[in-house]
């Protein structure tokens, strides 16, 4: 157990005895939720105008690997990445996953993601 020394105390005594700190991690709650909600998915049906798979060669994480002087590194490997987008009729697009795409027909409706 570790022991402060004289006059001093520990995080959890500091952050006891600090009510505005409590109170402003607390304010900041709303603020981080708000903020996640922006990230969900807000269905919007859209009829099919266009569709497009685009494909990158990326750098994509495969692992961890040791160095000569004992270090680990991120290993990253080249892969083809696959991205598949509907287009509305006003000229927006939307990424949709591969099922979705394959099953999307020029003209008729589908769910998207905004």
């Amino acid at each position: 157990m570790a022991t402060w020394p004289s006059g001093d105390t520990g995080p959890a005594e500091k952050w006891r005895r600090a009510p505005g700190m409590r109170w402003a991690a607390i304010a900041l709650l709303p603020v981080l939720a708000a903020s996640c909600a922006s990230l969900t998915c807000r269905p919007v049906t859209v009829v099919v105008a266009g569709k497009q798979e685009r494909t990158s060669l990326e750098r994509v994480p495969y692992g961890v690997r040791t160095t000569e002087t004992g270090r680990l590194e991120e290993d990253r490997r080249a892969e083809i990445v696959r991205d598949y987008w509907v287009r509305d009729q006003d000229g927006r697009w939307y990424p949709v996953p591969p099922d979705q795409f394959r099953a999307a027909r020029v003209g008729e409706s589908i769910a998207v993601c905004r």
